[in-house]
């Protein structure tokens, strides 16, 4: 790459300063505060106008800035009378003498409703525009980065935007836009862009306002921008779009062959021909460092946290002779329409990594990007509502069983397993312990177990780092595909998904284990084995972090984990020790998050036994399960607030079934001990939301609850939870 052209590119566009900052700016972000102050020699003025409690947010704001050396002030510009308050020359004065500003986040229509009143110019604005062009820093977070263009995306979520297109009606399903006041000329902005899966919603806007850039920026991360010269500082990226060769159809149902790059941290732009310069520490990926030679299995949210991210970061350590396009897709169930987004790596595509100490870091530059639209006919309709087993070309018998157990069966009470494994006597079962830390003695383990209820257990003595061995190991595949049942042991989820589905394909082992199951053995997991069982897998993170923070990119990062599963139970997403670690909450915000319709939420010292490829559920143990059941009508998620109303829970107890498939039930008591289950998951749903936003001011909206029949095991769950800080 050109060496960066510095001096020349901060120059241009009049030497003018910004920090285009993505939201959830944190207090401990030393780098980009860092940056705010070298750039406005440690002053700023604090404008909380956007905020609906300006007051609490400034004093936030004020000694967050405080703290890292600046001299700061807050000003009133906030509240009902903004407007009149933003043509007082103390106002505009303030301004002028701080000469540097930072707007909160909030509702950036407010902003505008101050400064623009009508349209007109108010005294303060004219203040910043003088400040700015004088050398003034200009920052802003959330709302106040989508400010910074003209126009300006005023709400709407990426599946509403591609369905519908833009709306002049905040009633209406749809993409809201308005005019920005222009700070940044580049090209639109848009924030929280990775976390909250905006592309969609970005690229209906640029094409509706014939805008051919656009820079979509991840929270807690900052675009910093002197003159043309642009530097990506913070915990995620910026998503650069090129729209410049896009075609699209007359009904907006294809946005086809866009550009999409995404800079890192401490990589540069110059802005004038969008040149980018990739930071000195990355490098070409190694041939040892191919990850992916196949396909994302997994059925992610294409506007789900992350997942455009993880389908990228896919790619980039993918084998480009193999694996060069992949897809994922988001369903909008009001609509019945589908939307498919695909990426697709050029021969001109750059491709860079780093590996620190911290995780991987890449740098992605010229991938070719589509966005489309069906609708889906009725039969199609009930294939992409009706999840499907990912069965690796081996159908198992409709008798087949999955055992999924709530927690580890050495520890727990007998009857968890007595029943489930009493089928299993006379064969073999094999014993996979590659998600435990200690596999050897984990498998011993499991091994005593099952001779205590007369059953043989054998030790496949594979891990992680043995997998591609088995690869070659006939008498063992052969083995594995003549035994009665394979044991899952629990541990590490991530570590057993990545045993079997090794470097993004499936595994000679997976697929043996697939054959065995089709042949009608019994595939038995055990807790984190359980969940890892499901298409789409919660990997980490708490309730208490999955109502804050909502979902994220990996283990590392605050809030709900969710990665790619084995996907040979096509049920819904799976959890397991439900009651003793609160864990209902977490469980709702996944099935919501990734459009899955169904939980399944397995006790301690319980089991739940499916067949029919996990679309026939029966409990057993000691206390049984609860079933999740979401309203995809009644969600509203990738904006400033996470609502899931209508939500179903069920708890079937031990000799319970139920059909997803049409609903049907079956009880075998009289539901007594499931209302109280339920009753106390709830109450700890109700503690962890509360915990959630303790001290906060964005006025958590909570949980309610509604029974559902008689006995009390069935109730209706709202959640309502502002997740911006400013919101």
């Amino acid at each position: 790459m050109a060496r960066f052209p510095f001096k020349a590119a901060a120059k241009a566009a009049g030497g003018r300063r910004l920090a285009v900052i993505g939201g959830r700016l944190e207090d401990d972000n030393a780098a980009i505060y860092g940056e705010m102050h070298r750039l406005s020699g440690g002053r700023i003025l604090i404008l909380p106008t956007a905020s609906a409690e300006p007051q609490a947010v400034g004093e936030e704001s004020l000694a967050a800035f405080r703290a890292h050396g600046f001299q700061a002030e807050v000003s009133p510009l906030s509240g009902e009378n903004a407007a009149q308050l933003a043509d007082r020359p103390e106002v505009a004065a303030q301004i002028a003498r701080m000469g540097h500003v930072y707007f909160t986040g909030g509702d950036q229509a407010k902003i505008l409703a101050a400064l623009l009143p009508g349209g007109r110019e108010s005294a303060a604005l004219k203040a910043l525009r003088k400040a700015h062009g004088k050398g003034g820093l200009i920052a802003g977070s959330s709302a106040g980065a989508a400010i910074m263009s003209e126009p300006m995306l005023l709400g709407g979520t990426s599946l509403e935007a591609v369905v519908h297109g833009v709306t002049d009606e905040a009633e209406e399903p749809g993409l809201m836009m308005g005019g920005g006041l222009g700070f940044f000329p580049f090209g639109m902005v848009d924030q929280h862009f990775i976390k909250r899966g905006r592309l969609g919603r970005l690229v209906v806007a640029m094409e509706a306002a014939g805008a051919v850039t656009g820079f979509g920026i991840d929270e807690n991360t900052a675009l910093i921008v002197e003159g043309a010269a642009a530097r990506v500082v913070g915990e995620y990226g910026v998503m650069l779009l090129d729209l410049s060769e896009m075609q699209t159809d007359a009904n907006r149902r294809i946005y086809q062959d866009f550009r999409l790059s995404y800079l890192d941290n401490g990589d540069r732009l110059d802005l004038r021909k969008l040149r980018a310069h990739p930071a000195e520490t990355k490098r070409r990926v190694g041939a040892a460092e191919i990850a992916y030679r196949g396909n994302l299995r997994s059925r992610r949210n294409a506007f789900g946290a992350y997942t455009l991210y993880d389908l990228m970061a896919r790619l980039v350590l993918g084998d480009p002779a193999t694996y060069a396009q992949d897809r994922v897709e988001a369903f909008d169930a009001k609509s019945g329409v589908n939307v498919s987004v695909i990426l697709e790596r050029q021969p001109e595509t750059k491709c860079l990594i780093a590996t620190p100490e911290s995780g991987l870091r890449m740098t992605a530059l010229d991938f070719r990007a589509t966005i489309s639209t069906e609708k889906l006919s009725a039969t199609r309709l009930a294939d992409r509502i009706g999840r499907r087993a990912r069965t690796y070309g081996m159908d198992p018998r409709p008798d087949a069983r999955l055992i999924l157990l709530g927690s580890t069966p050495v520890s727990s009470d007998a009857a968890m397993v007595a029943g489930p494994l009493a089928a299993l006597k006379g064969g073999k079962v094999g014993v996979l312990a590659a998600a435990s830390a200690e596999p050897a003695r984990t498998a011993r383990d499991h091994i005593a177990l099952l001779a205590r209820h007369g059953i043989e257990g054998v030790d496949l003595g594979v891990t992680i780092d043995t997998v591609e061995y088995a690869a070659q190991d006939r008498a063992l595949l052969e083995a594995v595909e003549g035994m009665a049942g394979i044991l899952l042991c629990g541990g590490n989820q991530i570590r057993l998904v990545e045993t079997l589905v090794h470097r993004g394909e499936e595994s000679a082992l997976l697929r043996a284990i697939a054959r065995a199951h089709a042949g009608g053995a019994a595939l038995i997991a055990a807790s984190g084995a359980a969940s890892a069982l499901s298409g789409v897998m919660i990997a980490g993170g708490s309730t208490y972090e999955a109502l804050r923070f909502g979902v994220s990119s990996d283990v590392g990062h605050q809030g709900l984990a969710i990665q790619e599963g084995i996907g040979l139970f096509a049920g819904g997403i799976v959890d397991q020790n439900l009651i003793g670690h609160d864990r209902l909450g977490r469980l709702v915000v996944a099935c919501a998050e990734e459009n899955e319709r169904f939980g399944i939420g397995v006790f301690e010292d319980s089991a739940v036994i499916a067949t029919q490829a996990g679309m026939r559920l029966e409990a057993a143990g000691k206390d049984g399960f609860v079933l999740v059941e979401v309203d995809p009508m009644q969600l509203v998620l990738q904006s400033d607030n996470f609502e899931a109303r209508g939500v179903r829970l069920t708890v079937f107890g031990p000799g319970d079934t139920v059909d997803l498939r049409d609903g049907t039930t079956t009880r075998a008591g009289d539901g007594a001990a499931g209302a109280r289950i339920l009753e106390r998951l709830v109450k700890g749903l109700a503690e962890e939301a509360r915990a959630a936003m303790s001290g906060d001011d964005t006025g958590f909206h909570g949980v309610m609850v509604r029974p559902g029949d008689a006995q009390g095991a069935t109730a209706w769950l709202d959640i309502a939870c502002p997740r911006d800080e400013n919101a």
